[in-house]
């Protein structure tokens, strides 16, 4: 449902005209443009990302709060701090569907052991680590609540996704291969997108496709919903964002430089293109389908990244006028014709 928190795989910011200059296609004027609203912190919150949402004004992330990486929620635009369990020095939050229920890692520094978790109306509920595998991260959770975590060994050696299915039952234990080599998403129907070396496959039920680059030579998903794959291609001198409506070929997303996350109808987050450096990606883009939208940045920061593509139409991200590794303020973006 939601791409992966990005936190640590960004280089540090571009300068702020250069990026502003990207985020501003010629035709913006006429496009339909999303503006933000900035949610307050908690109190002694540094900063971080938001990753997920309920699709109904529910907005989660992983934020440093009196020095603790945890989760925080926003409802009725006002966070709540949902705390670190007894035994754990560190939570991170990487997806939120429409119940309202979050996926993510948590860790133990004394062990040096990492455990997915979901986290509810009751709290959270750790999941055992399966056998022959040290930690495991949460990846993403659909509707219907099946979990999708990857599993690794301390000492290195292949991998493996899990999935959890809601239904019960053991865990789905789907070992690393060429094809199958990184889990980056789940569907509603239990497909599972992987990140291969030149392209992404799904999985379902032990079945696998891939997913075309052509017309490019490379491709990559990173989030699908409805079947609906979205991620980056390379297209003439650098990375286009792209998007797959079916396995076959792939599609273009104009003015955008990588797609980070789909809606359930179509609306896609993303961040354009900055080929002048020194970071790949600049700010925040949106597209309905393959139609491009405007995203305004907030107010007095120069940096702002749209990482979620809500159920309700919104976007959700953060602003800074620092390093993207660190993350920023809370932003939400709403549709306004």
């Amino acid at each position: 449902m939601k791409t992966r928190f990005w936190g640590r795989l960004v280089a540090p910011v571009v300068a702020a005209v250069s990026v502003a200059v990207l985020a501003q296609p010629a035709d913006a004027a006429i496009r339909i443009g999303w503006r933000p609203t900035v949610l307050p912190l908690p109190p002694g919150a540094s900063g971080g990302f938001l990753t997920g949402s309920d699709g109904k004004g529910e907005y989660t992330g992983t934020f440093v709060v009196n020095g603790v990486q945890q989760v925080v929620s926003w409802r009725n635009g006002q966070p709540v701090v949902r705390g670190v369990p007894s035994g754990y020095e560190r939570v991170d939050a990487n997806d939120e569907n429409s119940s309202g229920v979050v996926v993510g890692t948590i860790h133990d520094y004394e062990t040096m052991s990492s455990q997915v978790y979901t986290l509810d109306a009751s709290g959270y509920h750790i999941k055992a680590v399966p056998a022959g595998y040290d930690y495991v991260d949460g990846i993403a959770i659909n509707t219907r609540g099946d979990v999708l975590g990857l599993a690794r060994r301390s000492t290195g050696g292949d991998g493996a996704a899990v999935l959890w299915r809601a239904a019960g039952g053991d865990p789905v234990i789907i070992p690393e291969t060429p094809d199958t080599y990184y889990a980056r998403d789940l569907d509603d129907d239990g497909t599972i997108l992987f990140t291969t070396g030149n392209s992404s496959t799904l999985w379902k039920d032990g079945v696998i496709r891939r997913l075309s680059p052509s017309p490019s030579g490379w491709a990559a998903g990173y989030a699908i919903r409805n079947g609906i794959v979205v991620g980056t291609r390379s297209w003439g001198s650098s990375g286009q964002a792209a998007r797959w409506s079916t396995p076959d070929s792939t599609t273009g997303l104009e003015g955008g430089g990588i797609a980070l996350s789909v809606n359930k109808a179509g609306l896609t987050a993303g961040l354009v293109p900055n080929p002048s450096g020194p970071v790949i990606y600049g700010n925040g883009a949106v597209w309905r389908g393959t139609a491009p939208g405007r995203v305004q940045g907030p107010s007095g920061y120069t940096v702002f990244e749209t990482r979620v593509a809500a159920d309700d139409g919104t976007l959700a991200g953060f602003a800074t006028n620092g390093s993207r590794d660190a993350g920023g303020v809370p932003v939400i973006w709403r549709l306004t014709p």
